[in-house]
């Protein structure tokens, strides 16, 4: 049994590694791509990848539509799409891949601790105090990776909304936070504190023996 533990133990540390890599990979992705925006190489069509995510509340249409022969005037309310604008220098997609770096970077240091949880654990060192506070560092990560994105989303779409005014379009700014995410993170951390009670316990009661 404990044989058959080990080889799981070993295989889901190889898929943390791939993983690890790949978020690696990510991150390098992101800063290549600041760099090739700020260069403004040729053979990159810079306006299409300026493009940024915008949430609207409503959009008129000037003109109607025709439905069965009969002209109406059609609006959009509470979506979003990628606006693009030609030849402008649209500043806020740095902070958009700014939230998408921080994204990613949170992402990495949650795999960073987990990696070092499972290194522990396929050494046979499973209630030690390190794990505990690994544990309690993913949980406040968690949280983290939950609330951080959000704000520069938040600031980001503020910004234009003061920037950018487009006849018939309004713009909407929503500070929304994953609390499915918070909750995860916030039950991470309270099994960090247990688990860190119990060892605390163990040491107590091998003491008084």
């Amino acid at each position: 049994m404990t044989f058959k533990n080990s080889q799981i133990l070993n295989i889901i540390k190889s898929v943390i590694n791939i993983l690890w890599v790949l978020q690696i990979v990510v991150l390098i992705s992101i800063i290549v791509y600041v760099m090739l925006l700020i260069l403004n190489v040729e053979f990159f069509n810079v306006d299409v990848l300026k493009g940024f995510k915008i949430h609207f509340s409503q959009i008129n249409f000037l003109q109607p539509i025709l439905i069965e022969g009969d002209e109406h005037i059609v609006k959009l309310t509470n979506g979003e799409g990628r606006l693009h604008i030609e030849n402008y220098n649209q500043s806020f997609i740095y902070m958009r891949i700014f939230a998408a770096f921080m994204d990613s970077f949170l992402y990495l240091l949650i795999l960073y601790f987990i990696r070092k949880i499972f290194k522990n654990l396929t050494q046979n060192q499973y209630f030690i105090i390190e794990n505990g506070i690994l544990i309690r560092k993913i949980g406040f990560t968690i949280i983290m990776l939950a609330i951080l994105p959000g704000i520069i989303h938040y600031i980001t779409d503020k910004m234009v909304i003061n920037a950018i005014h487009i006849k018939d379009v309004v713009l909407k700014n929503e500070f929304a936070l994953d609390f499915q995410t918070i909750l995860l993170g916030v039950l991470v951390y309270v099994i960090s504190i247990v688990f860190l009670r119990g060892i605390e316990l163990k040491k107590d009661q091998e003491l008084t023996i």
